[in-house]
């Protein structure tokens, strides 16, 4: 149970009104016009509707997908809002992706499954987590994945840089979470666009960082690649606190660190011959043109740019 507070609004002389959880009203369907029940218990009032939580749901037939799309539709449905998802198929590989796939699933479990179908769905409705948590979580594991990258480089630590995309296992399931979350409507704040497409964002930095793992294992011109990366690092670090807490200074120096680092790749680009070595320039390349969005996407929150 969560203790909410609302403010009493006075209307006219007599009439008293409190608003009501947009995410519960959301959950049961209450629209304007329906009738509550109200249940006076001392000090305690009782909301309640007769109405139980929308529940949607989805069949569909993914024979001819690869299993990577497969897994990729598993991914988008859970995020729309689906609670229960029949898929059929016509081949055992698919069958594996979508079984992969479901951990990464917060609060979905398969509950029927045949050699031609199965059937995956919620296990609660009433699943209660933070999702500024979530969130919050899911940023400071990539940070450390990025982190982890460039320590293991540094220290020629090839057994953490293959194990790192198990790491990024929780960064799916918590960002899948916080997508699906703003998808029901239970996200309340303005913005929520912006901030679906940098959780959308953080969810690719996740991977990159994964795939860039594998190249660091053989790259050769290591003392380049370790100062990029450590600058990439920094202005993902940069766009996290930004997030959180943004200062018009935190942007400017983002930026200026973006600029450094752009030049400092495409300058090597020209210099490193290792096809490893490029591979992994062009994987920090594009990591910072994903953590770029993080200062310049919210610049309206900034106080100092209002005006006032």
């Amino acid at each position: 149970m969560v203790a909410i507070k609302r403010k009493v609004i006075q209307i006219a002389n007599s009439t008293q009104l409190i608003s009501l959880p947009r995410k519960w009203t959301l959950k049961y369907g209450v629209k304007k016009g329906d009738e509550l029940e109200i249940t006076e218990n001392g000090t305690s009032l009782k909301v309640s509707t007769e109405k139980t939580p929308h529940f949607e749901e989805i069949t569909v037939d993914v024979s001819g997908l690869t299993p990577r799309l497969a897994d990729r539709f598993l991914a988008r449905a859970y995020q729309k809002g689906y609670d229960k998802i029949t898929i059929k198929f016509d081949k055992p590989e698919l069958m594996i992706a979508i079984q992969n796939k479901v951990p990464e699933l917060l609060g979905f479990e398969i509950m029927e499954q045949n050699n031609k179908s199965c059937v995956i769905q919620t296990i609660s409705s009433k699943l209660e987590v933070d999702f500024d948590s979530l969130l919050r979580k899911a940023f400071i594991i990539t940070l450390d994945m990025a982190d982890s990258c460039l320590e293991a480089l540094e220290n020629n630590d090839k057994k953490t840089l293959e194990n790192l995309h198990f790491k990024d296992f929780d960064v799916n399931k918590f960002c899948y979470f916080c997508l699906r979350f703003i998808n029901k409507g239970q996200h309340e704040g303005f913005g929520n666009y912006i901030v679906y497409y940098l959780i959308e964002l953080l969810e690719d930095v996740g991977d990159e960082y994964k795939a860039l793992a594998q190249l660091l294992i053989k790259t050769e011109s290591k003392k380049e690649i370790i100062k990029i990366l450590g600058n990439t690092n920094r202005a993902f670090k940069m766009g996290y606190e930004f997030f959180y807490k943004p200062e018009k200074s935190k942007a400017t120096e983002a930026m200026e660190l973006y600029n450094k680092t752009k030049a400092d790749i495409e300058n090597s680009f020209g210099k490193l011959k290792n096809s490893n070595d490029l591979k992994a320039l062009a994987t920090m390349n594009y990591i910072l043109k994903l953590v770029y969005h993080y200062p310049t996407m919210r610049l309206d929150t900034l106080k100092e740019l209002s005006g006032v």
